[in-house]
């Protein structure tokens, strides 16, 4: 059985990734608290590089989750401290154990859009990989430089790296229903997220096919989003209000379509999204 070592693995969203792998392969978490679940577990900081190095030894793959995930909340030197030097650890563990496929858990904020001061809008949408990325914020500047480091590591030892730009993870959780319930209510406040998210559980499954994809030498980034935005409402009538000179590819902006594409991540990955909004709203298969 392949040993898979996520780092994060206790985190609200590291639940669901463990549970999506958990039955398949040999569970590793490696965390500062310990997981709410049966998988191993291993106490650590990503920030220490002599403790990674030990807990990567026999492990076939990485998936990296650990990481600051509400920017806001912290000084821009930590985010950036521990997002970069935390992903530079664990590749650099990686490549000392040859570990051949690291799988990192990136972001939409890579676009440049959810944090920005500046006037930051879409070239395009439906956005896709082919987008530029400006990101003005020390998050998504760090999830670059992040994929910036990926790319070089495939490069200089051949490890497959896989980096999943998720937006907001909206998972069904009563605490979090709350909330998500007042952004909708609220939605011209969150434009700059151009309103994509994706289910919890789908986006643990694209960590499960990311690490059934079988080893290449290679490189890949995705956005892994739900086929719709969160608002329920038609997504080329919130362009046209929200972002006047954003150029709408009709033909693919039907209905309330996700602003952000997943079509890359269908054809490359065999992402399909199964689960909508109203799926958020529902107690059942919480972890």
């Amino acid at each position: 059985m392949k040993t898979v070592l996520v780092t994060g693995g206790s985190g609200l969203f590291g639940r669901y990734v463990v549970r999506a792998l958990v039955e398949r392969f040999r569970v590793i978490v490696i965390d500062k608290k310990q997981p709410e679940n049966t998988a191993e577990y291993q106490h650590g900081d990503v920030l220490d590089l002599t403790a990674m190095i030990a807990c990567t030894r026999d492990v076939d793959a990485i998936v990296h989750l650990a990481a600051i995930p509400i920017p806001l909340d912290h000084p821009a030197e930590e985010v950036v401290r521990l997002n970069v030097m935390g992903t530079f650890n664990m590749l650099e563990a990686a490549a000392r154990n040859n570990v051949r496929t690291f799988v990192f858990a990136s972001s939409e904020s890579t676009l440049g859009f959810a944090f920005a001061d500046r006037k930051n809008h879409p070239d395009y949408v439906p956005v896709d990989e082919e987008h530029p990325l400006r990101p003005q914020d020390p998050y998504g500047m760090s999830k670059i430089l992040c994929e910036e480091m990926c790319k070089s590591y495939t490069r200089k030892y051949g490890m497959q790296t896989l980096c999943l730009r998720m937006p907001w993870i909206w998972v069904p959780e009563p605490q979090e229903q709350t909330f998500y319930r007042a952004l909708i209510a609220e939605y011209p406040n969150w434009y700059k997220n151009l309103w994509a998210f994706v289910h919890g559980i789908d986006a643990a499954d694209a960590f499960a096919l990311a690490l059934d994809r079988g080893y290449r030498d290679e490189h890949r980034a995705w956005f892994i989003t739900a086929d719709e935005n969160w608002t329920g409402l038609a997504s080329a009538k919130l362009v046209q209000e929200f972002f006047p000179e954003t150029i709408i590819n009709n033909d693919r902006l039907q209905g309330a379509a996700s602003l952000i594409a997943n079509d890359k991540a269908k054809t490359e990955l065999g992402f399909r999204p199964k689960r909508t909004v109203g799926d958020v709203f529902s107690t059942t298969n919480v972890p």
